[in-house]
This record gives structure tokens, sequence and C-alpha cells, in this order.
């Protein structure tokens, strides 16, 4: 028996060879034994609390991942309406810039003239070039000998009008 003991290390035999040995002694001892709980009940405790947080952050963290499955599903759709309602408003825009291009086209001026006013377009019979004569005009000079304050004044009002300020 005690070569099987040292070939396989998978059971203990120990406790059988000390009750074979001592047959019928040791049979209360034997029913406390068996009457006494384990000593891996702490562990087996242990075990299965462990086992539950392990599955409890398992499902937890399956939710998170199916939470934000349904959120990103609904932001596609949120994306995918906006780009439909982008897409309409595009359309009406370009509608309202033909619609106000032929408003202020000139065709629509031309009709307008004709039909609301009553006015019609010349021919070229019609029209008639005037000369005007140019009239003979002197101009005076201006005197070279002005002080170093009028130089300014006119240099300033120049720059004004070239800005447009005057």
């Amino acid at each position: 028996m005690q070569d099987m003991n040292s070939q396989n290390l998978a059971y203990e035999y120990s406790e059988y060879e000390i009750e074979k040995s001592e047959n019928g002694n040791n049979n209360s001892e034997q029913s406390e034994k068996k009457s006494a709980p384990p000593k891996s009940s702490g562990r087996r405790t242990a075990s299965v609390i462990r086992y539950f947080t392990v599955s409890v952050a398992a499902l937890a963290l399956l939710c998170f991942m199916i939470y934000g499955r349904v959120e990103l599903s609904s932001l596609y759709t949120q994306q995918s309406e906006l780009e439909s309602k982008l897409t309409r408003l595009q359309s009406e825009n370009v509608a309202l810039e033909t619609e106000l291009a032929q408003k202020n086209g000139l065709t629509q001026a031309e009709s307008y003239a004709e039909n609301q006013l009553g006015l019609k377009k010349l021919e070229k019979y019609q029209i008639e070039y005037v000369e005007v004569p140019k009239p003979d005009v002197a101009e005076a000079a201006a005197p070279e000998d002005d002080n170093i304050f009028v130089r300014i004044k006119k240099w300033f009002l120049g720059v004004l009008e070239y800005i447009g300020a005057q």
C-alpha cells in the first residue's frame, strides 16, 4: 500500500491506514469526524461569494455594453434624421435662390415695366444723339507761394477726400 501512496498523489490514503490499524477502537472518533462540518466550509462560502461577485460584475459589464449599443443606435438614428433635414433644407434653399434670381432678373424687370407701367422698349430709330458744346472756361492757376500751414491743410483735405470721409 505504501508504494501506491508514493506513486499516486491525488488521494491521501493515510487516514484510511490509521482506521484499518485501529479497527474497532476508533469507531466513536470516526462518527465524530463524520458529524463535524468539514474544514473547507469557510473556503466554500468565500468561493461562492467570489463567484457571485464576479458574475454580478460580468452582468453589470454586459448591461453597460448593451446600454452603450442602444445609445449609439439612437445617435445614429438622430444623425440620419438631421442629415435628411439638412438635405431638405438645402433643396429648399436652391429653390428659393432660383425664384429670387427670376424675380430680380432683367426679363422680369422688363415684363413688369411693359405690363404694369406701360413702358415700351426704344427702337433704334427713336434714339437721337445730341452734342453739347463745351463752354469756354478759364481756370486760374493756384499761386505757389502758400505757406506750410496751407499746404498741410490741403494735404489733409486730400487724404480725407481719398478715403471718402468728406
